[in-house]
């Protein structure tokens, strides 16, 4: 659900064209004020479900880790916010390079090293390398960080633009032994599920019916706005083949759940009588009547013209 807290995570161009295609789908279309709130609110659920989920952890250092070796890999790597991305890297992701810094910068750099002892634990290997970070010059840096930020990588399948189309393959960068979008790790970059899942597509719901004053449309494909939706977040969050099942079993659990809350809350049905006649009762379900003057439902005495009531009066509730 949206908040005016500020979100941590981001949606980018594409993620952006892809919710006003999800609107598209349902007839919908937001000014712009009204579609940032519906993006801001995204930003919002999504952050709040990688805070809930066990392996948010993981999800965060990936995520800088793979920010981080995106700026290495331009074409003039800016060396003053590589220094600022580096000293706001999650616990996590520091002590990750810091690990593998004990081997590679001695490879690098001959004479350099950030070990001392073979047995240094991971808070001291991730200080020791800040500490070599911040003396090292900008060239340097650069070097070091492209690589340990990474282990390799891989071309991936391009993202999902819904109706089986795809966008074109990227190369990803294997960190932590992942490389997203292949699916390699069960849940690894904190793709929704169990509990925190549920709740990430309840509060999607509210973001949707907030941004756009509409219900969102029943369905657990992504053939309606609101489905689509759900499909294109998981997979943002986890861009692999399981993704799509995790969020068809999303949406039942959702629907099924509102659809029980609101048989639940339900006011018992009030006796409605014929306007004119008054001899109607309750047929087979709340929703039938049956006319006990002319013996026949009274959709069907209404079909045949045999109203018994002026039109737009054949039924009132009972006082």
């Amino acid at each position: 659900m949206g908040t005016d807290q500020a979100a941590h995570y981001r949606l980018d161009d594409e993620q952006r064209a892809r919710i006003r295609d999800c609107l598209t789908k349902d007839g919908l279309s937001l000014p712009s004020d009204r579609l940032e709130r519906l993006v801001r609110g995204i930003e919002a659920s999504i952050d709040h479900f990688l805070a809930a989920a066990p392996q948010g952890a993981f999800r965060d250092a990936h995520d800088a880790l793979r920010h981080l070796w995106k700026l290495c890999h331009l074409d003039k790597p800016p060396a003053l916010v590589l220094r600022r991305e580096l000293q706001k890297l999650p616990k996590r992701a520091v002590e990750h390079m810091g690990r593998r810094a004990r081997v590679v910068i001695p490879h690098l750099f001959p004479g350099e090293t950030i070990e001392v002892g073979v047995f240094d634990p991971p808070e001291r290997l991730a200080a020791r390398f800040l500490s070599w970070a911040n003396s090292a010059d900008d060239q340097k840096l650069v070097a070091a960080l492209g690589i340990l930020s990474a282990e390799g990588g891989g071309w991936v399948a391009g993202r999902s633009r819904g109706d089986g189309k795809r966008s074109r393959p990227q190369f990803e960068p294997m960190i932590m032994g992942e490389v997203r979008g292949t699916g390699a790790r069960d849940l690894s970059g904190g793709a929704p599920s169990d509990d925190a899942g549920r709740e990430l597509v309840m509060r999607l719901a509210l973001d949707w019916r907030h941004a756009t004053g509409h219900e969102p449309k029943p369905g657990r494909s992504d053939c309606a706005g609101f489905g689509d939706l759900v499909h294109s977040v998981y997979q943002w969050l986890d861009d692999s083949e399981q993704a799509r099942e995790r969020a068809v079993y999303a949406l039942r659990w959702y629907w099924g759940t509102l659809k029980s809350k609101r048989r639940r809350a339900a006011p018992f049905a009030e006796p409605l009588v014929c306007a004119d006649c008054r001899w109607v009762q309750p047929g087979e379900s709340r929703d039938e009547f049956f006319c006990q003057k002319l013996s026949i439902g009274c959709e069907a005495a209404r079909d045949a013209g045999q109203e018994c009531g002026p039109e737009g009066l054949l039924f009132e509730e009972a006082v």
